[in-house]
């Protein structure tokens, strides 16, 4: 379990499978907004159902990264 409260700006999300698929770089009420690529970023929205706990600082997903990105909503980048 979490709180919704230990989510925040500038996490690291971990896939079920202990990869990492990126940084949380905005946040609205039902999901989170993934920044994904070093050199290319991407932007994906995961649902907050998504997320499994959260722990040692990072949010861990009840899935693995090849099925968040098998389908993903990418959004427009926020940031430049």
């Amino acid at each position: 379990m979490f709180n919704r409260s230990e989510i925040h700006k500038g996490m690291k999300v971990r896939g079920n499978d202990g990869h990492t698929i990126g940084r949380i770089v905005e946040m609205t009420d039902k999901e989170l907004i993934v920044e994904k690529g070093v050199f290319r970023h991407h932007d994906f929205a995961v649902a907050i159902e998504d997320v499994r706990e959260v722990i040692h600082g990072e949010v861990v997903l009840n899935h693995g990264r090849d099925s968040l990105f098998a389908a993903p909503r990418e959004v427009p980048p926020i940031h430049q």
